[in-house]
């Protein structure tokens, strides 16, 4: 029985949200933070209307991200220098360090992960998630 692209994607992402999740856990942070962690590595300082654009997120909810952040002592608030109304966040040395110890821990998780596929079908499924990626990228800022 063949089964669709889109099937396939709808059937894989719960699991792999779940799986995701398991492998932040190992470091204390929820796919969510981890995402923001990740974000503000990227483009730091950033603003909090970007980062809740560049997640998908409401502006409530980056608040509320955010202020867990800073809660640990991983981000920080700082003044816009052009904007008054505006708050930037950038990442702390201690949330660098989290981010670097994630990334570690979270790539270990996947790979193990991907070692269930042949050398070949990891190659074809790395340049599919890959066009994939850079499909949705181009489509978001269109």
């Amino acid at each position: 029985m063949t089964v669709s692209p889109a099937d396939a994607i709808c059937a894989f992402v719960p699991p792999f949200l779940k799986y995701l999740r398991e492998g932040t856990s190992k470091v204390d942070l929820s796919p969510a933070r981890f995402q923001l962690l990740q974000a503000l590595d990227q483009d730091q300082p950033c603003s909090m209307v970007d980062l809740a654009e560049r997640l998908s997120v409401t502006k409530r909810n980056i608040t509320t991200l955010v202020d867990g952040l800073e809660d640990e002592g991983l981000a920080k608030r700082e003044s816009h220098p052009t904007d008054r109304r505006s708050k930037l966040v950038a990442l702390t040395d201690k949330g660098e360090a989290r981010f670097r110890e994630a990334v570690k821990v979270q790539r270990k998780h996947l790979e193990a992960l991907v070692a269930n596929l042949e050398p070949k079908q990891q190659e074809l499924m790395g340049k599919a998630l890959a066009q994939l990626t850079d499909i949705m990228m181009s489509n978001r800022e269109a």
